[in-house]
């Protein structure tokens, strides 16, 4: 990982622009900032009194709560692929077994 962010990247949420720097690339910031611009534009047509603190708090417990789903449905699959690569090496043994009694 550089040392050093790179060139500051000008992104928009709610018609606010905002000055950002990263490691990532400008087009992988751009697309983070777009995806919060989003949560938090879809929050406010569901409740449009909302206050814009509140609105990021819980855009970022939304977003946050997709997160953790996500990491658990991916270790569920891991977890699946393993087990699916530990039956392939028994039947494997079990095929070389009988193979070696032929």
């Amino acid at each position: 990982m550089p040392t050093e962010p790179k060139t500051p990247v000008r992104i928009k949420i709610l018609d606010i622009e905002y000055t950002v720097t990263g490691y990532d690339d400008e087009e992988y910031l751009k697309e983070v900032a777009e995806i919060v611009d989003k949560r938090m534009k879809l929050l406010l047509q569901m409740r449009s009194d909302i206050p814009p603190l509140k609105n990021a708090i819980l855009t970022a417990l939304n977003i946050a709560d997709e997160l953790l789903r996500t990491r658990k449905q991916l270790s569920n699959y891991e977890d699946q692929t393993a087990n699916f690569y530990r039956k392939v090496a028994d039947r494997s043994k079990e095929l070389a077994e009988l193979c070696s009694q032929i």
